[in-house]
């Protein structure tokens, strides 16, 4: 087959398009973690990206240009193009343009991931299948086996391949044996895990250096091996019902049009369209269903798996290739095409990465904000993994002097839940909320002061801390704006996930605070429910009670399972002393999310309308979660003394000071009880 010099044209003018938007830096979901690992020839996320890690290290001292994730960005680029290069024996010009400038395919050419790598695996190994020849067979099942080991989802063509050696009569038992031990050489691959854990790695996630930890990585058991994401996994038919919907948005009307054109001619397709619709089937619709993913949140949904349409939509482009002789109006389509792709092109703006620096900022502002000796914790929140893999970023792949980190989980950085951190049936570090918050508090209490970093928490986490515009430090003086402050918009329009865009508009108003800032943040767009809830405690700051209100209440209206929103609803109400509205809101928060915070916030108000016996259920509640909540047992110490029971009021008031020694109410109540006995 003769490759037209309009289609390796077509390519090359994506490969520069390609260059042109790339990320400068890091960027957001896994991209700094891949960096980091790649970076110290570590051991990255379940199922370990082997040769992800080994081809990257190896192109990212070939390629010099600029600093570590700039490289890695580019090889990210380069493995697209390389893939597009397979696909131009297949497709026209016209049909590769689309391809490239479609959604899906130019976000992640963008910046640094595996999925672009297991793109070109996959057109590689279609290339090779395209030729009957036994030979082919057996280089595209090494590749397939060396491709197992970047992604798992390569797997997927396997139904489509094996209906091939059958259509061409090639699927006897020594062929086949032939067939298995090639990929077999190449799966061999991910015995890079165990040579890497037991030599030490630096960067060594689920740390597969038995035979067991291997197994357990190469399976994903940590996320659930069929799992796109570590939680919303809920197999249903409602997936596949919505696959053609987030296809269109990822991919445009191709993404429609090209399976009905394909079914329109079914009799006439040959057996290697069959094959190519085959690997669709089961890399996309299929999968997607098997894959489970639900939550309410559109902009999750399509967050997190964009990615997965990269490989069904080159497989359709090819397609649409092999039925390009069924075509009769070949030019109307032809032009079609190149309109839609002219389209594309208008939205490259508002996609491009070129200017997105705002991760690197905000890990650099954070890592400035630490007080000199102090540590970093870090829990997960609204932005997700993004900052702790940012983190990772700086400190193995940029060498960046940066204090000591924990989190609340021990993937990448030490866990303030101890060495050995409790786990569910899942494999997920998720320990008991009471197991959970005793751990929490005894790492709190038990070194130096630290800084604690939680920017998705409403409420403080601990009584003595304060919120300084980017931190929660201890004493921290509220309403100043944090000096170590440093933030570059990126100019991005279309980010799926807008977490790193909000943090943009958020830490201004932060950093300044206006009416002016936080009107622009409450009225960013659609799927901002963090966000507006967020911005309530700043329209609160600026007194603007109202604002405040309206924020908890549209966050509600987009998600009415947000329990941030409901607990900060009812702070809002419990400051204006209606009791019973807060009441109401708070425990609409513990029926979403119990939490030794919103109990407690449930028993003061219940306390207030004196409903007694109901609010130290509350507060026992709160102490069942947080046995170390020095607070709740004050109120119960009250409780007990108003009720009479001086003897139960001296307990809890001794158990209070036990925890917390320097506590005033404590004492306080203390000396009232003794001096009442």
């Amino acid at each position: 087959m003769v490759i037209k010099r309009s289609v390796l044209a077509a390519a090359v003018a994506a490969f520069f398009i390609f260059i042109y938007n790339l990320a400068p830096g890091v960027y957001v979901g896994d991209s700094g973690e891949l960096i980091a690992a790649s970076s110290t020839l570590g051991v990255a996320h379940p199922p370990g990206y082997p040769v992800f890690v080994i081809i990257t290290a190896a192109l990212s001292k070939i390629f010099p240009a600029g600093n570590i994730a700039y490289r890695m960005n580019f090889i990210n680029a380069l493995f697209v193009f390389s893939a597009m290069l397979f696909m131009c024996r297949f497709t026209s010009a016209s049909l590769l343009l689309y391809f490239a400038l479609a959604p899906a395919v130019f976000s992640s050419a963008g910046a640094c991931e595996v999925f672009t790598l297991n793109l070109l695996f996959a057109c590689a190994i279609i290339y090779l299948l395209y030729s009957p020849f036994k030979k082919n067979a057996l280089a595209a099942a090494f590749l397939f086996g060396l491709g197992l080991a970047n992604h798992q989802t390569l797997i997927l063509l396997l139904p489509g391949v094996i209906y091939l050696l059958i259509k061409r009569k090639m699927f006897d038992f020594p062929f086949v044996l032939m067939v298995f031990c090639a990929a077999i050489t190449g799966f061999y691959a991910n015995l890079f895990l165990i040579v890497r854990a037991q030599s030490g790695a630096v960067f060594n996630w689920g740390d597969p250096s038995t035979f067991g930890r291997w197994i357990d990585v190469l399976l994903r058991r940590d996320y659930g091996t069929f799992a796109l994401h570590g939680s919303h996994h809920h197999v249903t038919l409602n997936a596949l019902l919505d696959y053609p919907r987030l296809g269109f948005i990822f991919f445009g009307p191709l993404f429609i049009f090209i399976p009905l054109l394909y079914f329109s001619h079914f009799r006439k397709a040959d057996g290697f369209n069959h094959f190519l619709f085959i690997c669709f089937l089961f890399s996309g619709p299929l999968f997607f269903m098997a894959a489970g993913l639900s939550s309410s949140s559109g902009a999750f949904i399509e967050a997190i798996t964009e990615r997965f349409f990269l490989l069904p939509s080159a497989i359709l482009i090819m397609l649409a290739g092999g039925l390009w002789g069924f075509l009769r109006r070949k030019k109307i389509f032809t032009s079609t095409v190149w309109a839609f792709a002219l389209l594309f092109i208008f939205s490259i703006k508002g996609q491009s990465l070129r200017n997105f620096y705002s991760l690197s900022d905000f890990a650099d502002s954070v890592i400035r904000a630490v007080p000199r000796g102090n540590a970093l914790i870090i829990e997960k929140g609204a932005v997700g993994d993004d900052l702790i893999f940012a983190l990772a970023y700086k400190k193995w792949a940029q060498k960046v002097k940066m204090p000591p980190v924990y989190t609340s989980y021990g993937a990448v950085f030490p866990s303030f839940y101890g060495e050995d951190p409790p786990r569910e049936t899942s494999g997920l570090w998720n320990p008991s909320p009471a197991r959970g918050y005793a751990a929490k508090m005894k790492f709190m209490f038990s070194g130096p002061e630290k800084s604690f970093f939680a920017f998705s928490k409403s409420q403080l986490p601990f009584p003595d801390y304060g919120f300084d515009g980017l931190l929660w430090t201890k004493d921290a003086l509220r309403n100043r704006p944090n000096p170590a402050f440093f933030w570059r918009t990126s100019g991005l329009q279309n980010y799926r996930v807008r977490s790193i865009e909000i943090l943009d508009y958020y830490f201004r108003a932060l950093k300044n605070p206006s009416p002016g800032t936080a009107r622009i943040c409450s009225h960013l767009g659609k799927d901002i429910d963090w966000l507006l809830t967020n911005m309530g405690p700043v329209w609160a700051g600026l007194g603007r009670r109202d604002e405040a209100r309206k924020s908890y209440e549209a966050a509600i209206s987009i998600n009415p399972a947000l329990p941030e929103a409901w607990n900060n609803l009812g702070v809002l109400d419990f400051g204006e002393r209606d009791y019973d509205s807060a009441a109401r809101h708070f425990a609409e928060s513990v029926s979403l999310t119990p939490d030794d915070v919103r109990y407690y916030n449930l028993a003061l108000s219940l306390g207030k309308l004196g409903k007694t016996a109901e609010a130290q259920a509350a507060f026992r509640k709160c102490l069942n979660i947080n046995p170390v909540s020095y607070a709740a047992l004050n109120e119960l110490g009250l409780i007990e003394m108003r009720s009479g029971n001086i003897a139960g009021a001296k307990e809890f008031f001794q158990k209070g000071l036990s925890i917390n020694p320097d506590d005033e109410n404590l004492k306080y109540n203390l000396a009232l009880v003794k001096n009442g006995e």
